[in-house]
């Protein structure tokens, strides 16, 4: 491609070609619109060592020797960024000059390296802006930071960029005519080939069932298109993907998809063509004309209507069946597509904060809290909002909508699935979901400060059932003696015998002391002639706490049971048998001192029951 003859270009012009080819240099190029307050920022770029920071290009027109007022306009830039630093927080990493000329020696020793002192100077006499001695101090470090790179970035980068990027040049300043007769001499090639991919001869082999019976392989397709792609990937802004499928392929969302067409063709297979931004200025720089007509079924109530309602009124996403008529780049929707459209709100226009809300009793005692991540979007006229967001753990969902003109709104909520969610991490949830119900309250505060009511709760049932809180809080306090992760099952898959054991488990984990009755039981005899036959005694026998948890028999500790009054029955070489005496209560606890025992193995301590104080 011929060099450009960039003396020739307009101010404008210069500009929009370079920014263009860093366009396509770097797809996170950004070009600053022209306004009040911009500092005459051109191109940003966020910077490789720090993508929080931003390398600034300052794009001129000087395509010969520089005079005086040229000089003058790039120094001006220059202290333009700097007030920028200090006075407005712009995060500016390095700053480049481009511009198609390069600097002679004298332009480079004597007055560009000289360019940020001088600007410091400057702005240390400029009497308007005042800057403080503590702002003067901020520019001298930035200066000074190590790395830091300011650079004159001439007429040799802008050609590199010319001949990396030349189809811009070409859409840009000739009107597509390269870009044309590449496009005609490879589908030339495309057209000129087909017929000698296969001769007779091989057609007859594959009839007689020798070899392929394909007229055309895929392998012998490859070059086409790889033609066929340069012919199509010669857009400035938009690149293009495409295939040719048996079944519909699933199009989600991608990096920088901006757009994507289906449409059955022959023999049941889809053509699906995608459109990518080349840059984050694409649309920007190539805007995409959009004209939906929404059309609703004429029943009463319109599900489709409903939504598109709520979407006007309180910008909740939405997505309806419209149909199109788009300017889409490629030429790929034509007037009057019909299809299914998602409204969402535009990047940037959804507020996110944190927020806590707390359920109380009617007498004020707090019954539980928890904390939300939340994101807030308006409607169309801004009367209305629609803010949604989920707990800590995933599991809470809540979303209100918001009229500002009538003062008033509704709020839900929805559960997902306990199933597999670590129960200690799902707790809060579930108890916050335990008590959503009347005639409890629901308050509000932020992600720090006081609550303030919010609303009473409408009558209905909670939206988790108390039985099943419990049976959590259950599992919860099992992890306490578990290393082993505890997540909550299907519990309509345990048996009544399963839940009991883990409710009772727990009961016990937590400090509790069961009662219940005994009966006769026997021991191994290691006790000797310590114990008498007909003797009052105190037993306690600690076992193994053993509980089904998840599939597992989990072995939690031990749990010491403890009878008050009981009688040695019989004493053989082997066993001890005891049975109630005064009465044939029972204590059960949960025991944290004693090392863990094997499954069926017991530990017994006896004494006289007259020592009525229970064992240590």
């Amino acid at each position: 491609m011929a060099r450009v003859e960039w003396s020739a270009l307009s101010g404008d012009e210069v500009e929009t070609v370079l920014s263009n080819l860093m366009y396509n240099r770097d797809e996170r190029t950004l070009r600053i619109r022209p306004s009040q307050g911009d500092f005459g920022i051109d191109l940003i770029v966020p910077a490789n060592t720090d993508a929080t920071r931003w390398d600034v290009y300052q794009v001129k027109k000087f395509a010969q020797n520089l005079d005086s007022s040229q000089k003058r306009q790039i120094e001006k830039s220059f202290e333009r960024i700097l007030v920028a630093l200090i006075r407005r927080g712009v995060p500016v990493n390095d700053w480049y000059l481009v511009t198609p000329l390069d600097p002679t020696l004298d332009n480079l020793l004597d007055w560009f390296n000289d360019v940020p002192e001088k600007a410091l100077e400057a702005l240390a006499r400029d009497t308007t802006l005042e800057l403080t001695e503590v702002e003067l101090q901020q520019v001298r470090a930035w200066l000074e930071t190590p790395g830091r790179e300011i650079a004159w970035k001439g007429l040799n980068f802008c050609e590199n960029l010319v001949a990396d990027y030349g189809h811009v040049i070409d859409y840009y300043l000739h009107g597509g005519e390269a870009r044309l007769r590449a496009a005609v001499a490879d589908l030339s090639k495309l057209l000129g080939t087909d017929m000698t991919l296969r001769g007779p001869e091989r057609a007859i082999v594959a009839a007689v069932g020798e070899g392929s019976a394909a007229l055309l392989e895929p392998g012998e397709v490859r070059e086409h298109l790889v033609r066929l792609d340069r012919v199509l990937d010669t857009d400035p802004h938009f690149r293009y993907g495409y295939s040719l499928d048996l079944h519909r392929p699933e199009v989600g969302p991608e990096p920088w998809l901006v757009a994507a067409t289906q449409e059955s063709i022959a023999n049941g297979r889809w053509l699906t063509f995608k459109i990518y931004a080349r840059s984050a200025q694409s649309v920007d720089e190539r805007p995409i004309p959009l004209e939906l007509t929404f059309s609703f079924e004429n029943i009463s109530p319109s599900p489709d209507r409903e939504a598109f309602e709520l979407w006007r009124k309180y910008g909740k996403p939405v997505e309806v069946k419209a149909s199109f008529k788009a300017d889409f780049p490629g030429g790929l929707l034509s007037e009057g597509a019909i299809g299914r459209v998602r409204l969402s709100p535009a990047e940037g226009e959804e507020a996110k904060f944190r927020n806590r809300l707390r359920i109380v009793d009617p007498g004020g005692v707090a019954l539980a809290e928890l904390g939300f991540a939340m994101s807030s979007t308006s409607g169309l006229d801004r009367t209305g909002s629609w803010a949604h967001g989920t707990d800590d753990s995933g599991i809470l969902d809540t979303e209100s909508l918001i009229d500002a003109a009538a003062m008033n709104g509704t709020m839900s909520w929805t559960i997902r699935s306990l199933v597999g969610h670590q129960a200690s991490r799902a707790l809060a949830a579930v108890t916050f979901a335990s008590h959503l119900a009347s005639p409890n309250v629901l308050q509000v505060a932020g992600e720090y400060g006081p609550f303030a009511d919010l609303t009473p709760i409408g009558s209905g049932d909670p939206l988790v059932d108390p039985a099943l809180a419990r049976f959590v809080h259950a599992l919860a306090l099992i992890q306490t003696a578990t290393s082993t992760p505890i997540v909550i099952p299907d519990v309509t898959s345990l048996t009544t015998e399963e839940i009991n054991a883990i409710g009772r488990a727990a009961t016990l984990i937590g400090g509790h002391t069961l009662v219940g009755a005994w009966k006769p039981f026997t021991i191994e005899n290691t006790l000797g002639a310590e114990i008498a036959p007909g003797g009052h005694y105190q037993f306690a026998v600690l076992e193994p706490l053993i509980v089904p948890v998840n599939g597992e028999q989990l072995t939690l500790g031990c749990i010491a049971k403890q009878t008050l009054s009981g009688t040695v029955d019989s004493v053989t070489d082997d066993v001890i048998r005891v049975k109630p005496h005064l009465n044939d209560t029972v204590h059960f606890n949960f025991v944290t001192d004693q090392p863990s025992m094997p499954a069926g193995s017991q530990l017994v301590r006896f004494r006289p029951a007259g020592e009525v104080d229970r064992f240590a």
